[in-house]
């Protein structure tokens, strides 16, 4: 029996002190990618998780906890001098496949590796990866949907990832108001009306469903001025002259009747432009501009 607990000892002794050396190695490689990217030299080539589990004896997570802490040091270096990462992503799939519910990694992959490595493929390829393993982080499809947005131009996909992300428990109500508003730009309003109603039907959350009840609300008074600006042409052109008020166009026969108000006001047309409006002031969210995303769907940097 003592014999077997010394041997059993020296065992989990001698696992260890080849953990210690395998990480000393690991990190001596670290070191030397991160010196050839300083020398614009031949980089040296990180091992592969394949190659490390079967040495790790059972210290996975243990190794990628330090592979992880020379990778926030890698990635602290650089952004203190040249701001470029060409080892960040693999070094990030390595962490990760060492440990594959290590969220913190794909929380930062998928923030970092789009907005200042300018990896945007890498960033997204590292929150499908951690999907697969939280499926029901609402943060990730969060990420995920707006990276989709964002960078990619792809409005589908982001839409699908928002809408999953915000049907999942915690999900921050603000997801829901964005995907109201990209899927006004998207489908237009009547659509969104209907997307939002079949959403709203997959949510838990209160918080969630009051937002989406007001966007939706949004959703219908776009609609109405929609429509109401096409009777109005449509008047315009037989006339000659534009419909001082909806009533007008009932009157026509342009329209059934003037739409209700959802926020409590009256509908009425604006004396300069012309164009319908709510006289509550209130008018459908849209999407802000932004230079940083022109810049980056025209292939440029996001700084």
């Amino acid at each position: 029996m003592v014999v077997k607990r010394a041997t059993q000892g020296i065992g989990s002794v001698a696992a260890f002190a080849g953990l210690a050396l395998l990480v000393a190695l690991t990190g001596s490689r670290l070191d030397r990618v991160t010196q050839a990217d300083a020398l614009d030299q031949a980089p040296v080539y990180l091992p592969k998780a394949a190659y490390l589990q079967p040495i790790a004896l059972g210290w996975r997570n243990v190794l990628a906890d330090a592979i992880w802490f020379r990778t926030i040091s890698y990635f602290g270096q650089h952004y203190r001098t040249n701001r470029t990462y060409p080892w960040l992503a693999t070094m990030c799939d390595l962490v990760t496949d060492l440990d594959p519910r290590a969220f913190h990694v794909y929380r930062f992959a998928g923030a970092i590796l789009p907005w200042e490595a300018h990896q945007v493929d890498a960033g997204m390829r590292l929150l499908e990866k951690g999907v697969t393993q939280f499926p029901d982080s609402w943060v990730l499809h969060y990420f995920l949907g707006f990276n989709a947005f964002f960078f990619q131009n792809d409005n589908a996909r982001a839409l699908a990832e928002l809408r999953t992300a915000a049907a999942l428990p915690d999900a921050h109500p603000s997801i829901a108001r964005l995907t109201a508003v990209l899927a006004a730009q998207q489908y237009g309003p009547e659509a969104t009306l209907a997307f939002l109603s079949e959403m709203q039907r997959d949510v838990d959350s209160n918080d969630i469903r009051q937002v989406l009840a007001e966007q939706m609300q949004e959703a219908q008074v776009a609609a109405d001025l929609e429509r109401l600006d096409a009777a109005a042409n449509l008047y315009r052109a037989r006339q000659g002259a534009p419909a001082q008020t909806p009533q007008v166009l009932v009157q026509a026969g342009l329209l059934e009747a003037v739409p209700s108000d959802p926020f409590g006001g009256h509908y009425e047309f604006d004396p300069a432009s012309g164009a319908a409006r709510s006289s509550t002031g209130r008018t459908p969210s849209k999407l802000h501009q932004s230079k940083v995303r022109e810049r980056v769907l025209q292939g440029e940097s996001a700084r």
